[in-house]
């Protein structure tokens, strides 16, 4: 019996071999590709089928592990089939001075047997595409033109083949106008490349190492070929085997001089600026058709206008808010109050009489709420100060002064804001070349640019006028908007929206179509500022013989429109009588620049409170 069991053992084994080689070498038949796999299952079954019979239990369970083991190395293991590769690949490309490009692409191309002839892919705007010197149609596909090489080449073995095509422009200008030239040297030809050379001739010597992209090796892919830099040749090797539907391009920074046509026909408008330009047309356009004007005449005059009050000037000029300090001093001048300054800097509103119909309704007005039933009032208080603000948002006769179809110029001031914000997102995408900061660049500097556009055009308007806050604030913007276009290297669109603010600010404050009193008392007004800065010493002289009092009947007119210290000084050191409406608790004789002086710091003790009015707005009203 134990015989017999050893020999039915023995014919087991036997099987089992027989059947584990059958069921290999079926397995190999199946996948030749497989080689390491065979021979991991003939060692296994040598080394377990002479140790341990199959037909027990303990066999049984190591044919089920080889079986398992078997089953995931032919599932995990690739599969290595025969394809085609480029054993050498050399590519010339000449660039004339207008960017235009002539390629050449030689190759050695082996096709195995049983393999169709690929496409080798081109630029799209590739032109005038040939093979082996003969001229192909080259299909448009997946964003590159595609040559069929099947044209040239038949059956497996190795080929040469020879594209030729041309580029009409290699050259790009950046945001900033620094001038590129872009060379697409590989598209994603299906074949992997053994070794590739290029040479790259240019109209001169570069000044700049070029940087490749590569689809494969993105952050090392200036690392792939070894550059030779000889006179105007760029020559360059590969220094591995570059895959299959690699797609490989080169930038090179270059100079105007080298591409002094490609640079010339390369200006190109971005998006922000046709919209810029658009906006600017449509803000000429509105200008030209509601509020255009002929540039304001100076009719010379020696005294103000009748019925204008100082502080009704810049309403009259520049549709400026009523200044009513200056209003309250030429009450004074016309005897309607006293103005005393203390010594400690208060200064006291003394009323003399009433003021009747002889003035404007606004006049009236604001004289009663000035001083309602007081004889007294503190020009240096808190009421005073919001009396001045509210007044300066009224424009009184301003209806007089224009006509009923002239535009509305803070339409127009507003669409050339417009214009300083689309300017200011230009600078914002110059400074950055992540997507992430140009947006927040751009919405942060188009916001100060929309700013420091109105605050420019604010200051046009008070170039005429005393107070020149705003005009200072324009020229500070001015300042920095340029440096911020130096910085980022878009100095000529700084440039121009600049101008364009100053510009835009003149043509609002001085625009408009205005009535024929308008148009007088602008001139006038003019004229009697240029009168006040050049009048002559024997001029005066002979003006002050007939009337004495003309300084101080002019003077707060001089300081409104911002000539007061040049109209003092016209009259040199000359003794001026004792003032009636500009007292101090010391009476002495003063010169003109003395009396101006003095007529100053009254007028700013009168204005201090008014400054804090964003203040008051935000806690309240104290």
């Amino acid at each position: 019996m134990p015989r017999a069991s050893s020999d039915k053992n023995k014919n087991c084994i036997k099987t089992s071999k027989s059947a584990g080689y059958m069921m290999v070498y079926d397995t190999m038949k199946w996948r030749e590709s497989q080689i390491p796999v065979a021979v991991f299952v003939l060692q296994f079954c040598r080394r377990h089928g002479k140790i341990m019979p199959l037909c027990t239990k303990e066999g049984g369970a190591a044919m089920r592990k080889l079986l398992i083991i078997l089953l995931c190395l032919l599932f995990l293991t690739v599969t290595a089939s025969a394809a085609g590769t480029v054993s050498q690949l050399e590519s010339d490309t000449r660039i004339d001075t207008d960017g235009t490009c002539e390629v050449t692409v030689t190759m050695q191309l082996r096709i195995d047997s049983g393999e169709s002839a690929p496409t080798f892919p081109v630029p799209e705007e590739a032109k005038d595409v040939t093979l082996n010197g003969r001229s192909v149609r080259a299909k448009s596909q997946g964003g590159y033109r595609q040559v069929a090489l099947s044209e040239a080449v038949s059956g497996a073995g190795i080929h040469t083949v020879t594209i030729r095509y041309s580029l009409p422009d290699s050259i790009t200008l950046d945001k900033k106008g620094n001038p590129f030239l872009n060379l697409q040297l590989l598209c994603g030809f299906a074949y992997p490349i053994d070794q590739m050379a290029f040479v790259i001739t240019l109209p001169g010597e570069p000044e700049h190492n070029p940087v490749f992209f590569s689809t494969y090796y993105q952050e090392t892919a200036d690392s792939l070929f070894s550059l030779t830099v000889v006179g105007n040749e760029i020559r360059g090797v590969s220094n591995q085997q570059l895959k299959d539907r690699e797609s490989l391009s080169m930038t090179l920074e270059v100079s105007e001089e080298l591409f002094p046509q490609s640079v010339a026909k390369q200006w190109k408008m971005g998006t922000d600026d046709i919209i810029m330009i658009g906006v600017a047309v449509l803000a000429v356009a509105y200008w030209l058709l509601s509020m255009r004007s002929l540039p304001p005449r100076y009719s010379r005059r020696t005294t103000p206008p009748e019925g204008l009050t100082a502080g009704e000037l810049g309403c009259c000029i520049t549709a400026q808010g009523v200044d009513f300090t200056m209003m309250v001093v030429s009450w004074a001048q016309m005897g309607y109050l006293r103005i005393h300054m203390e010594e400690n800097g208060r200064v006291l509103l003394h009323k003399r009489m009433d003021m009747g119909n002889e003035r404007s309704d606004f006049e009236m007005r604001y004289f009663k709420t000035l001083f309602g039933k007081r004889d007294t009032v503190d020009a240096t208080g808190l009421n005073y100060a919001r009396l001045c603000r509210k007044a300066g948002k009224a424009r009184p006769g301003i209806r007089d002064y224009y006509q009923r179809r002239s535009g509305n110029p803070y339409i127009f001031r507003g669409l050339c804001a417009v214009i300083g914000l689309l300017g200011g997102v230009s600078l914002g995408v110059s400074f950055a070349n992540d997507t992430v900061w140009q947006v927040l660049l751009a919405i942060l500097l188009g916001g100060i640019c929309l700013v420091f556009s109105w605050v420019i055009q604010s200051g046009a308007g008070e170039i005429h006028l005393r107070r020149k806050w705003n005009l200072w604030m324009g020229l500070g913007a001015s300042l920095v908007w340029i440096l911020l276009g130096i910085w980022s290297r878009e100095w000529n669109v700084a440039v121009f929206s600049v101008l364009g603010q100053w510009i835009a600010g003149l043509a609002a404050a001085y625009g408009g179509r205005r009535s024929e009193p308008g148009r007088q008392y602008l001139s006038q007004i003019l004229g009697l500022r240029r009168f006040m800065m050049k009048v002559s010493a024997t001029e005066l002289q002979r003006i002050l013989q007939t009337n004495p009092e003309y300084y101080y009947a002019t003077a707060p007119y001089a300081m409104a429109l911002g000539v007061g210290k040049s109209f003092a000084r016209q009259f040199g050191k000359l003794q001026l009588p004792e003032c009636t409406y500009l007292t101090t608790d010391t009476e002495e004789l003063l010169t003109p620049k003395e009396w101006n002086l003095l007529l100053s710091e009254a007028v700013k003790a009168m204005e201090k409170r008014q400054k804090p009015a964003i203040l008051e707005k935000i806690f309240g009203k104290k």
